[in-house]
């Protein structure tokens, strides 16, 4: 448990509980001025979580002490709390608006297929640390989600605001379907390596 571990299960707590608000103002539990206060610490927590994952993943590349399971759960982690987030961002109607449910049914798709290829690749002793187009697909979902969630926090948020946000919702479906095919072609070659 080395201290980029503990960066990544620290950013987990973080990202659930910025989930657990996101839920509670679903359930209409916020109103009035607590429901922008809510989602603005949401927001907070959410950011925290996202730019401590560039964080972890540094501090393990510079003190040369990547792990087996921090391979593992630092995708993991970041699939929580986008997953999360964008599942209740869709079940919010404003927010939903621009955020359809079948996008999200896609995305979450994709993060089980990568996960399940990079579980078994793991287990072959194949090195299936994440890759760029995997990396900016997660800072797109970043963008997305604070986007939409500004979008809710502002009171009468401006016209141009949710134009940014239904671009970036669709960049970052487009690159999360592309990155989904670019980690099952790895997969496919490390397959066919192994077999030789």
């Amino acid at each position: 448990m080395n201290i980029a571990n503990r960066v990544t299960i620290m950013r987990l707590f973080v990202g659930l509980i910025s989930l657990f608000i996101l839920a509670l103002y679903e359930a209409q539990f916020f109103t009035g001025a607590s429901a922008t206060s809510a989602l603005w610490i949401a927001l907070g927590l959410f950011t925290a979580a996202a730019v401590t994952d560039a964080l972890d993943g540094h501090l393990a590349r510079s003190r040369g002490i990547i792990t087996v399971f921090g391979r593992i759960a630092d995708p993991f982690v970041d699939k929580v709390i986008v997953a999360g987030s964008l599942i209740f961002l869709t079940a919010i109607p404003a927010s939903g608006e621009i955020l359809a449910p079948w996008m999200v049914v896609v995305i979450v798709s994709r993060e089980f297929l990568v996960t399940g290829i990079r579980g078994w690749m793991e287990s072959e002793g194949v090195n299936f640390q994440a890759a760029k187009p995997g990396k900016y697909k997660m800072v797109l979902q970043v963008l997305a989600i604070i986007g939409l969630m500004l979008y809710l926090a502002v009171p009468g948020a401006p016209a141009w605001l949710r134009t940014i946000d239904i671009v970036l919702v669709w960049a970052m479906l487009l690159l999360t379907v592309y990155s989904g095919g670019f980690y099952v072609v790895k997969a496919m070659r490390n397959a066919g390596e192994m077999s030789l």
